[in-house]
């Protein structure tokens, strides 16, 4: 990865990367994924919190398939000690104690995605705006979060916040602090979330940097982040060499109405500033087929959405392809601009504005606007 480019990047020398590095050695030769079921993938991203004992919860060696398999209903006798458990550690007793726990505690993959905004010269904030021990506490933690970068990437700590929160979702759930329906909503959104990952090796090492992360920010220091460091190691692989486990390279991809080439959770914020409605048209050619942006043009916006005027394509659309609606998708701008960065520069161009990219230079350049017939 290319690090010339970055700004306010100071990352620590802590000697904790080279052993992560190694999770993804290889990386490569992983085999294909194994479809399996939506239960059994959402067990999964908790592998780590079910190697953990809870009192009144089965373990590895009481159950048959214990890592594809959501734990049953508990008795009421070990509901109630799982349910102390919670109490006692997390001062969990409720389903929304437990909704708020998570929220309130794991979200180390918002404070990266700040980071990485400093980093990749799209800041979320100015830093004068903090005061002077708020300054000194993010600049610490960012550049503690630095030396992770060139190998998570985007990815950042998200593993982290999935596997602890399904970990969670899944012990409320067997201790009857949340009802199947409410698990299995609560827990949709980590399974799109987890789709940013192509391997359970970049999620090993996304959980592990998020981990050491969270224990930085509590105030470990190095000796024993290095000690925490080997715990959590042990742990992914444990289920890295499972073959019951990750190891089996067992893989859940939930249904989508279309096959956009980015999840949510492979988004980048570039217009945290964008004032005024944020809606577009984008074609397949681009959003689903990944091509770069070939012409755009911004038009006097519809009123029936927050539209923006700016329609996208690729260049090579025509009629018969724009004709079939299915094949225009409105959208954030956020998204195009994800898709295709550079069109991020044409967006403040005014009403009535058309641009084409240069065949030369690979830039655009802007051409008389024309109102396209429907």
């Amino acid at each position: 990865m290319d690090l010339a480019h970055l700004q306010d990047f100071h990352p620590y020398e802590t000697g904790l990367t080279a052993p992560i590095r190694e999770l993804l050695a290889d990386d490569g030769a992983r085999p294909a994924r194994v479809p399996c079921e939506r239960d059994a993938f959402l067990n999964l991203l908790a592998g780590v919190p079910a190697l953990r004992k809870t009192p009144g919860l089965p373990g590895p060696r009481d159950v048959s398939g214990y890592f594809t398999a959501l734990p049953k209903r508990l008795a009421p006798r070990e509901a109630a000690l799982c349910k102390a458990h919670l109490k006692k550690v997390f001062d969990i007793s409720s389903k929304q104690s437990l909704l708020d726990f998570c929220n309130r505690e794991l979200r180390c993959q918002e404070n990266y995605l700040d980071f990485e905004g400093f980093w990749e010269g799209r800041p979320p904030f100015e830093l004068d705006g903090l005061n002077k021990d708020g300054e000194k506490f993010f600049t610490a933690m960012r550049d503690f979060s630095a030396q992770f970068y060139n190998i998570v990437g985007h990815l950042g700590y998200l593993a982290w916040d999935i596997s602890e929160c399904m970990g969670h979702l899944r012990t409320g759930y067997a201790c009857g602090l949340l009802s199947r329906e409410e698990f299995d909503r609560l827990a949709e959104d980590w399974a799109v979330q987890a789709q940013a990952f192509h391997s359970w090796e970049e999620y090993a090492a996304s959980l592990v940097c998020g981990a050491l992360y969270w224990d930085f920010r509590q105030g470990a220091e190095l000796p024993a982040l290095r000690e925490s460091q080997g715990l959590w190691l042990r742990l992914v692989c444990t289920l890295l060499a499972d073959k019951s486990a990750w190891g089996g390279g067992f893989w859940y991809e939930p249904p989508r109405k279309k096959a956009f080439r980015l999840w949510p959770s492979e988004v980048r914020m570039y217009l945290r500033d964008w004032e005024g409605p944020n809606g577009c048209f984008v074609t397949d050619r681009i959003a689903v087929d990944g091509c770069k942006v070939g012409w755009c043009y911004r038009e006097e916006p519809e009123t029936e959405f927050p539209d923006s005027g700016w329609r996208f394509f690729a260049g090579d659309e025509d009629q018969a392809y724009l004709s079939e609606a299915d094949r225009v998708n409105v959208v954030d701008l956020n998204f195009v601009c994800n898709l295709d960065p550079e069109a991020a520069a044409l967006l403040e161009a005014p009403y009535n504005s058309a641009f084409v990219r240069d065949g030369e230079t690979g830039g655009f350049r802007p051409e008389p606007f024309e109102m396209p017939e429907d």
